[in-house]
Formats: C-alpha cells, structure tokens, sequence
C-alpha cells in the first residue's frame, strides 16, 4: 500500500513533544484496499455451491478492439472458475473524455440486480474518473453483495502472448 505524508493540520502534538510525521495510504491505494475488501465479502455472502456470474465493462477508447477486450475478459474470467453473462457492456467515448458512462451504471444495476455476482473491467482506467463517484459506485454494489474486479496480469508474460 503506498502512504502520502498526511498534512500538518492533521498532525497534532502535545505542546512539549514535537509532531511526528504521519503517513496515510494514498486515494488510490485506499480504494483499491477498499475494492479488495468489497470483492471477498461479496465471495463470501455466495450461497455454497453457487457459482461466481460476472459481466464485462469496456471502455472503448479510440483504437481499442472492443470484441477481443471483452474475449479476453471472458477468458480471464473462465480461468478463475467464474461463469461469464451473455450481457456486455461497452462505453464509448465520441468527443473526448466520457464523463457519464450509462453502459457502466448499467453494468451496476445488473450486477447490484443480482443477475450478476461481479462486473469485470481492464483496470481503474474504465472506471468513473473522479474518486468520488467511484466510490460511490463500490459501495452500493457492496450494499447488494456484488462487487467490481480488474483483469489481472498474468505470470509469465501478457494474456495477449499466449496461443
């Protein structure tokens, strides 16, 4: 977890002992640790025997094969013993940066609806752009036991490498 110099104000001293320096995990990294801590609980509140249903999120920046994004979100999802929904989701942005993604507030109804464990994306790129909002997005998805995952790098090189 990478930790950031907390600010001044927020270190308090006594008048006869100087303030130490105190470190926080960055916003980042707290919302990672936060996404992590969300996915085991939604894992952990599966009926036994009831298999992890994910659904897949791409944002389609220009120059990106949304089909083979979205194979391979399929295909890292299968590894990991997860079944994969038939719905996809696809944001495409027209002109510029996309601040409102409906296809990923879609995504989360289906996921928080049930008819989805999980909603699987590349990484923190396609998600929300401010943290807030993004935030926000993980706990409500934590309200309803579903949670948001990340393809992971695979060891030994890309997904892309392998054939």
């Amino acid at each position: 977890m990478r930790l950031e110099p907390a600010p001044v104000a927020e270190q308090q001293g006594l008048w006869w002992k100087p303030p130490q320096a105190r470190f926080r995990p960055t916003t980042d990294a707290r919302l990672n640790a936060l996404r992590h801590s969300f996915y085991g609980d939604a894992i952990a509140a599966l009926k036994p025997g009831r298999a992890v249903t994910v659904t897949t999120y791409v944002l389609a920046s220009p120059g990106v094969d949304v089909d083979a994004t979205h194979e391979l979100l399929g295909r890292h999802a299968r590894d990991r013993g997860w079944t994969v929904h038939r719905d996809r989701f696809t944001d495409t942005p027209v002109n510029g940066p996309l601040p409102i993604r409906p296809q990923f507030n879609l995504a989360c109804r289906h996921a928080g609806a049930g008819f989805a464990t999980g909603v699987l994306a590349v990484g923190r790129a396609a998600m929300p752009s401010t943290d807030e909002t993004y935030e926000s997005y993980l706990h409500w998805l934590h309200s309803r036991c579903a949670f948001i995952a990340f393809l992971q790098p695979q060891p030994g090189g890309s997904p892309w490498d392998a054939q």
